[in-house]
């Protein structure tokens, strides 16, 4: 079977209707769904922040989108129940605890109509764990904090990684981002020469911003806050949509009507 090109549609501040830019990734002859992963041992680096955005990126620009919760805190999992059904719909899966009476497979299943699989880990990943996880993703995002504790902590972690990476996985996307930046901190030159280490790429930096906490209390993403408000926010995370989006398959449905749902700048 020929792959199949998918279209993505991005929106523009001033239109009402979806431009297709051009293609973004292929879909295989499985046409199975992509996972990425938001992971890192060290808690408190942002992962459930970056996993809800992202879910609400692809949901809005209508990708059948999953969030999977593998933390026992359920931050994510809290999150989508706070979240409003007016909004572009986001199935929850929980990957803590045990349902009654179904397979561990069936219970983590998102379904045949799903396209991408935003997953959120806990913090003290190690060892057969991490490799479990590992082992689910198609694509791997690590958030890192701008401080010495933090980045003491990726080291170990980075060099797991690299492991996993050297058996027969070369090909498995990680990307590094540097999260909640502040303005002269040069601690995200510390992250970059951790990244070159590791033979990762730095794909983007975030800036420390209440717009977050104001997304995650609402039960809403970056993407679907104010524009005149996000503007800085959506363009530092244009790096990471333009990363992701070269292994993203399938085409997506119609855009979600909510204008919130608009990303208000075309990646190319």
């Amino acid at each position: 079977m020929q792959d199949k090109v998918a279209l993505r549609t991005w929106f523009l501040p001033l239109f009402g209707e979806p431009i297709i830019i051009g293609s973004i990734g292929l879909l295989g002859e499985t046409g199975c769904m992509h996972k990425i992963m938001v992971l890192n041992a060290k808690g408190g680096c942002g992962k459930t922040t970056i996993a809800t955005t992202l879910a609400c990126f692809f949901a809005g620009q209508g990708y059948s989108t999953a969030l999977m919760d593998f933390d026992p805190q359920h931050s994510s999992y809290q999150w989508l129940k706070i979240r409003s059904p007016e909004e572009p719909p986001i199935k929850a899966i929980d990957g803590v605890r045990t349902a009654t009476g179904v397979t561990r497979s069936w219970q983590l299943y998102s379904g045949a109509e799903t396209d991408v699989v935003i997953i959120d880990t806990p913090a003290g990943i190690t060892g057969g764990k991490l490799t479990d996880l590992f082992h689910k993703a198609d694509t791997i995002l690590v958030p890192v904090m701008p401080s010495i504790i933090d980045l003491l902590a990726m080291r170990g972690f980075l060099d797991e990684l690299g492991r996993l990476r050297n058996r027969g996985h070369q090909k498995k996307r990680v990307g590094i981002i540097a999260n909640r930046v502040t303005a002269g901190n040069q601690s995200k030159d510390a992250i970059k020469r951790l990244s070159d280490g590791a033979d990762l790429p730095l794909i983007a930096v975030l800036r420390d911003t209440q717009n977050y906490s104001t997304a995650m209390a609402s039960g809403l993403g970056i993407s679907e806050l104010n524009p005149g408000m996000t503007t800085m926010d959506r363009e530092h995370w244009g790096p990471i949509l333009d990363w992701l989006k070269q292994e993203i398959p399938g085409t997506p449905g119609k855009p979600a009507s909510s204008s919130r749902a608009r990303w208000p700048f075309a990646v190319a």
